[in-house]
């Protein structure tokens, strides 16, 4: 049994949803076993799959390192590192938090220091680099820069931030810049992409709200202030795309809402709020994932203990939640949730809306496990701060 790749921030369609995956559930007593493991520096970017080859973004010590894997034994198969000039100041981690992206034989990274790489993804040989703290002086943020490279035909966008350099698009054969839009300040979520009406857009949650663009040009089609009332807040999660409805959540007293996208008729896209409330399913950092008219995810604070739960995608409405456990993220696949929590616990979830039901539970890697996860081929990949796990949940 076998899948699709997980090339990217949250999968091959950045939804959350795994594509062709069939999961088998350990008997009881039993568990998945575990293929390989590898040391990692530090860093919570996800490890992306492609044609067997796995790439991860960390930081051993004074450099980042882009590492390519193969993916059934772990083995390196090439390796590019630069020294790495970023300082937390916040005493957090110092490693990369956004996730590579692997298209059309290229792999994209952005570190928190404001590089932007462009790599051969079979030999890892550097095509492209481009300052971005230094060419558009992102600002530093509360944390670093972290925006997972959104590549949609001939461009790579990221949430850069600034007067009229909020989003900044790049030719992805030689790095330059073709537009540049907005004035919103950075944040750390990761865009989305959809096409309303024949016109792509690219979804950003930035600092002050949710914002579309039009991928060819950079044009803005539309913005809805979203925003904590709160400075020491930050909008994390990405714009979940559910057919012509978008979900967007976040904490500190904002909430979370679905709009409708839908086209003018000449070009321009608009919005037609359906709901948006706080109290439902404010997520603090880790995206939601749809199935079958439910949304499900995280709710609450990440160090107050969050709750996972259940709600209608049509009005926001409670099915049912976990109770308080430890914060985490979660994909969809073979019709079932899998969530790991910060605790390094991978639970395997019914995603049903009558009620929460655990159908396996494994402790596969340690505390802070903050970083997202992939699955492709019936493999697990996942990591915490200093190592990175390979698990089989399918038959080869």
């Amino acid at each position: 049994m076998s899948g699709g790749d997980w090339p990217q921030w949250l999968g091959p369609n950045r939804d959350g949803v795994a594509v062709g995956e069939k999961l088998i559930q350990p008997k009881s007593g039993e568990e998945w076993p575990t293929l390989w493991k590898k040391t990692l520096g530090e860093g919570w970017a996800t490890p992306v799959v492609t044609e067997g080859k796995v790439v991860i973004h960390h930081r051993p010590g004074a450099e980042e390192s882009i590492d390519c894997l193969d993916a059934s034994l772990g083995k390196l198969l090439w390796r590019h590192s630069f020294t790495s000039g970023y300082r937390d100041g916040f005493g957090m981690a110092e490693g990369p938090r956004s996730t590579p992206t692997i298209t059309g034989a290229k792999v994209f990274t952005y570190g928190p220091q404001g590089i932007l790489n462009c790599l051969d993804f079979t030999t890892g040989k550097l095509k492209w680099t481009v300052d971005v703290a230094k060419q558009f002086r992102s600002p530093k943020g509360f944390f670093g820069r972290c925006c997972s490279p959104l590549v949609v035909a001939k461009l790579v966008m990221i949430d850069v931030g600034g007067p009229g350099t909020g989003v900044v698009a790049f030719d992805v054969e030689t790095g330059k810049a073709v537009w540049r839009a907005t004035d919103h300040e950075n944040d750390y979520s990761s865009p989305s992409v959809t096409s309303i009406g024949g016109v792509s857009c690219s979804l950003f949650f930035n600092r002050d709200g949710f914002l579309a663009l039009e991928v060819k040009t950079g044009r803005r089609l539309f913005f809805e202030r979203f925003r904590s009332p709160i400075n020491a807040s930050v909008n994390a999660a990405t714009p979940l795309v559910v057919g012509d409805s978008v979900f967007v959540s976040s904490c500190y007293d904002v909430g979370g809402a679905v709009w409708k996208l839908k086209s003018d008729g000449k070009g321009g896209v608009s919005t037609q709020t359906i709901w948006k409330k706080g109290g439902m399913l404010d997520g603090h950092y880790s995206t939601a994932v749809h199935h079958d008219g439910y949304l499900y995810g995280f709710h609450g604070r990440q160090e107050r203990g969050p709750e996972l739960r259940c709600i209608s995608i049509a009005d926001g409405s409670v099915k049912w939640t976990s109770g308080r456990m430890s914060s985490g993220n979660l994909l969809l696949a073979d019709g079932k949730l899998l969530v790991l929590t910060e605790s390094g616990e991978l639970l395997l979830v019914a995603a049903v809306s009558k009620e929460f039901k655990i159908l396996h539970r494994q402790q596969i890697l340690g505390f802070e496990t903050r970083a997202h996860f992939a699955i492709s081929d019936g493999k697990l990949y996942s990591r915490d701060k200093r190592r990175l796990v390979c698990l089989q949940l399918a038959k080869d």
